[in-house]
């Protein structure tokens, strides 16, 4: 089938496809696959399901796309425009030809993509749901993405992803907790603790949080849980898109509750002091700011203990445990503070 789309012309026939033009520019220019040589794409032209080009007026293929599929579930791949050709129309035309044009109209599309997102929403594609589950390809190459920050160790405590296997420990931790929970959520039963961490992990795969099950070294006992959340990306003009996922420029500190046994301990300094590190020295944020219900006295005062300073009151701000529209008092430190808090907490752990 061949179309015109501006200046240029576009064939999903296969003996078209000038291979060797597209090989030099995957191999050199393509950020998603590098890692594949001249054998491993020509393989995978050949095996392909359908293959578009977009050719110059001289014949040149300028553009291409590519989809594998099932029969009722494709897969887009492969889809690039020479930088000079850009700007003309020529990227849409490609994916219009492959998704709405011939056999593939009414199929399932899918899609990995860093950049372009504006082109494909064009086209009905949109993030998916917290149904999709992924394994990454194991090259063995190191991780990069930010957000997977493995343990952070301290002396007297280790924050650990959270996972499955602290179904047990959390249950047992938040264990006649009583009063001690009144302003804080925290997973009652190993239902609950299940159900924690179902959507603790849920929001970890998003990038949407990190969370955490502390552990205190001295015994190895699960004594609570924290985490990274309400993770902020700010549009900057250098942003590369192709270097991978970014690291947030603000973020917030919260979820965090501790066993009764952990209550008045270092516990809570080190995990702070930690997590704090972490974003500032490492992911180099902003900000990092901390909520907490106004009523809850005894967390106000673990923030100020701290360093944080208090910025106010945010009415009505979120949904408290006991089912009420709760107002939230606000702390933060600033990354220009963050030395002298640093400096403070290490005092703070001599004590």
């Amino acid at each position: 089938m061949r179309t015109s789309a501006g200046e240029y012309e576009l064939d999903d026939d296969p003996a078209r496809v000038d291979t060797a033009a597209a090989v030099a520019f995957l191999t050199t220019q393509a950020y998603w696959g590098r890692w594949r040589g001249a054998d491993d794409i020509k393989r995978q032209f050949s095996e392909a399901w359908r293959v578009v080009g977009g050719y110059d007026r001289a014949g040149a293929m300028v553009g291409f796309a590519r989809a594998f599929s099932d029969g009722a579930s494709a897969y887009l791949a492969d889809v690039y425009v020479l930088p000079e050709h850009r700007g003309a129309g020529l990227g849409k035309a490609l994916v219009r030809t492959m998704v709405e044009e011939g056999p593939g109209a009414g199929f399932r599309w899918m899609l990995h993509t860093a950049d372009a997102h504006g082109l494909y929403r064009q086209y009905g594609f949109a993030a998916p749901s917290h149904h999709y589950l992924e394994r990454p390809r194991p090259d063995g190459t190191p991780r990069t993405d930010p957000l997977e920050t493995g343990t952070l160790d301290g002396r007297y405590v280790r924050l650990e992803p959270l996972g499955y296997r602290h179904l047990a420990g959390l249950a047992a931790a938040s264990a006649g907790g009583g009063d001690l929970y009144r302003w804080s959520p925290t997973p009652q039963g190993e239902d609950g603790a299940r159900r924690y961490i179902e959507t603790a992990v849920s929001l970890r795969d998003r990038r949407a949080a990190v969370p955490y099950a502390v552990v205190r070294l001295g015994d190895e006992t699960v004594i609570g849980s924290t985490r990274f959340h309400q993770l902020d990306y700010w549009p900057w003009q250098s942003s590369d898109a192709s270097a991978g996922p970014p690291a947030p420029d603000v973020c917030e500190i919260g979820w965090t509750w501790l066993s009764p046994t952990a209550i008045r301990t270092a516990a809570n300094t080190e995990m702070k002091r930690l997590m704090l590190t972490h974003a500032f020295e490492t992911w180099q944020v902003k900000s990092v700011c901390l909520h907490t219900d106004v009523r809850n006295a005894r967390s106000r005062a673990a923030m100020e203990r701290i360093g944080c300073t208090f910025e106010g009151v945010l009415r009505a701000h979120r949904l408290a445990p006991d089912q009420i529209p709760r107002d939230s008092a606000r702390y933060s430190i600033t990354a220009t503070e963050w030395p002298g808090v640093k400096q403070h907490l290490a005092l703070l752990s001599r004590r």
